[in-house]
């Protein structure tokens, strides 16, 4: 127990290469004094994209959450490990083996070398997604709102819900050292946006690239957005990881995490980043029951007949996915604020100003 109260923790970072990952270990080196050393694990070896300053001794590790050995390797002297690599396929035909492996056979990996290593704290990054069915969500918190049994992002949504599943079962489980017990949280972040995004944000940029610079504004009467600016995810492991250590009333629960972007219609939110590359909204909207119903029809057509059908499916533009961005899902996040100590680091401007730079310029 020495290590949580000296400055002499190693972190952990899966997926660091990744968009939420960056920003973890910038936080790192920037706002937490207690580490003394951040190992970054991912398939792909980490670059330092988001330009910070290098203010303490790292370890770039290639690797797969889904090897014993190369974890083994990587967890030696570990106290903490903040999980956030996950494979997010929402194409039109997603790959479910892989999800599966990845989401939730590399979880468990990870969990049980953890208790051979004798790592106490884990930090899980989930996401609402787990939570998000075809019914509209109002402020809904962590003890009012249920897992759907068909969550609408699905497979992908499936895998992060078992992967939770798993993250709550191995809470508790005591160490190889026989001392002391595994201790996580799991954080459910909303649709991330800012800089290294390549699933939201980039996505639409580029289906509105492939669609002349134009992007249909479609009308479902009542439609919300309430995405969170992925610095204010990162934000939030530091404060779970700092609770974690003297707070054990909040191991093996989960926590939402928002900020203080603006809820707002989905299309006012996405144009300025539209704008920002010289594309449109188009000022014509489109009926939501219309469209949707259409695109189903040609979705069904396309898996039928993709051989003659002349027009190809964008990656990540499936009726669910449609669905998704025209519905209205925002949540509450009293208990993170009252459990954590959360509050957002950057504010509404600050996200929208940082990740318009980023969107200027990001390859799509």
């Amino acid at each position: 127990m020495a290590n949580q109260t000296s400055n002499k923790q190693i972190v952990l970072v899966t997926g660091s290469s990744g968009c939420l990952g960056q920003h973890v270990v910038r936080l790192l080196h920037e706002q937490d004094d207690s580490v003394q050393e951040i190992r970054c694990f991912d398939l792909k070896p980490f670059s330092n994209n988001l330009k910070h300053k290098i203010t303490k001794e790292m370890q770039i590790i290639t690797g797969d959450i889904r090897n014993e050995k190369q974890l083994k390797n990587a967890m030696t002297g570990v106290n903490v490990i903040i999980h956030c690599a996950a494979l997010i396929d929402l194409n039109f035909q997603p790959n479910l083996m892989e999800m599966q492996s990845v989401n939730v056979d590399g979880t468990q990996k990870l969990l049980e070398m953890a208790i051979e290593n004798n790592v106490e704290y884990f930090i899980h990054i989930s996401g609402t997604e787990v939570n998000i069915g075809n019914d509209p969500i109002y402020y809904s918190s962590e003890n009012t709102i249920i897992i759907p049994k068909k969550p609408l992002l699905n497979p992908y949504a499936k895998t992060k819900a078992d992967s939770e599943e798993l993250i709550k079962e191995f809470n508790g489980r005591q160490l190889s050292n026989g001392s002391e017990q595994l201790k996580t949280v799991i954080i459910r972040p909303n649709l991330m946006y800012g800089e290294e995004d390549n699933h939201f944000i980039t996505k639409i940029l580029s289906i509105t690239k492939a669609n002349s610079g134009q992007l249909r504004r479609i009308d479902n009467v009542f439609t919300r957005m309430q995405p969170v600016y992925v610095g204010n995810v990162a934000w939030s492991c530091l404060k779970a990881k700092k609770r974690l250590q003297i707070d054990p009333k909040i191991t093996g629960e989960e926590f939402i995490i928002t900020d203080d972007t603006k809820i707002v219609d989905p299309f006012e939110f996405l144009e300025p980043f539209i704008n920002a590359r010289g594309y449109q909204l188009t000022k014509r909207s489109y009926p939501y029951w219309l469209f949707i119903m259409l695109f189903t029809l040609y979705c069904w057509l396309y898996r039928n007949f993709a051989n003659i059908l002349p027009i190809r499916i964008p990656d990540y533009l499936t009726p669910q996915t449609i669905q998704f961005i025209c519905n209205t899902y925002f949540f509450n996040r009293t208990k993170a604020i009252l459990r954590l100590d959360y509050d957002p680091l950057y504010d509404h401007d600050e996200s929208i100003n940082r990740s318009l730079e980023y969107y200027q310029k990001c390859s799509i």
